[in-house]
């Protein structure tokens, strides 16, 4: 099975692969479980890189930073991390990488480390 890479906006990028934020909100629910690696986009929230105190100028973008293990996705998870009426991706044992290039996009897409 192919390894799938997923784009997220920074600080959230960063927060799931140093193992603060393990729990990613989306939309929509994949049936997807495995390698997933994490892109930071080239899209700053720049709301929550104030709430979260990581200035905006520090976080690499345009990389992937590394993987996690998408173990489930479920809809009531209790994490303070899970925003209410989203699908709640559950991910464990971050690993980052030295920066990989990636030109990023929407959904989620295989991906083959070189």
């Amino acid at each position: 099975m192919t390894d799938r890479v997923l784009t997220i906006w920074q600080p959230w990028a960063g927060l799931i692969m140093d193992g603060t934020k393990p729990v990613e909100n989306r939309s929509w629910k994949t049936f997807y479980r495995g390698r997933l690696w994490i892109h930071a986009g080239l899209t700053i929230d720049r709301n929550a890189m104030w709430t979260v105190g990581r200035p905006g100028a520090d976080e690499p973008r345009g990389v992937i930073l590394g993987h996690v293990e998408l173990v489930d996705v479920v809809r009531d998870s209790d994490s303070p991390w899970a925003e209410p009426g989203q699908f709640h991706w559950l991910l464990e044992n971050p690993t980052p990488v030295k920066q990989i290039p990636y030109r990023g996009g929407q959904g989620l897409r295989h991906f083959t480390p070189s």
